[in-house]
């Protein structure tokens, strides 16, 4: 799918994404989808490939694109990404034997647990597995640092 989204309005491109997904998740085809709309790609790529004069320059998920830019390019292109909103917290979650607080799935956004966390009262909350199993721990002081941006200066681009 060629840029098969880019032509429509923000809330019917919202929905088709959504549609988009439903279809993948229903019929477990493979789709390849081309976009110059970052946001697009990381709401809807299991896995991402970011180009450059025709070049990888680098492929990963979404969670390994915005945690660990490949280089300086890679790192400009993402800097205005709501990292909030794509980050999961099972990139950021650390080894806990027992917590306390809300339970989430490793594949939580960390604004919707940093929202559950908040309305728990609670600086931590437990990661769970697809059985519900604990896994590891969310804290807000990680969440909070992951998201924010990284300051990687001013400046012109370092990239050639």
């Amino acid at each position: 799918m060629d840029e098969a989204f880019s032509a429509l309005d923000p809330l019917i491109r919202t929905d088709m994404q959504d549609i988009l997904l439903d279809l993948q998740q229903e019929l477990h085809k493979t789709i390849v989808f081309i976009t110059h709309d970052l946001d697009e790609a990381l709401r809807i790529g299991d896995q991402i490939s970011i180009l450059r004069d025709g070049e990888v320059i680098q492929q990963g998920d979404p969670q390994d694109i915005i945690m660990r830019p490949a280089d300086d390019y890679i790192s400009d292109f993402i800097k205005d990404i709501n990292r909030g909103r794509v980050i999961e917290v099972r990139s950021v979650m650390s080894k806990a034997g027992r917590v306390s607080g809300p339970k989430m799935p490793a594949n939580t956004a960390l604004e919707d647990a940093l929202q559950a966390l908040a309305a728990a009262g609670k600086e931590s909350g437990a990661v769970v597995d697809e059985d519900g199993q604990t896994i590891g721990k969310i804290e807000m002081n990680a969440a909070i640092t992951a998201m924010a941006r990284p300051d990687r200066g001013k400046g012109t681009p370092r990239y050639k």
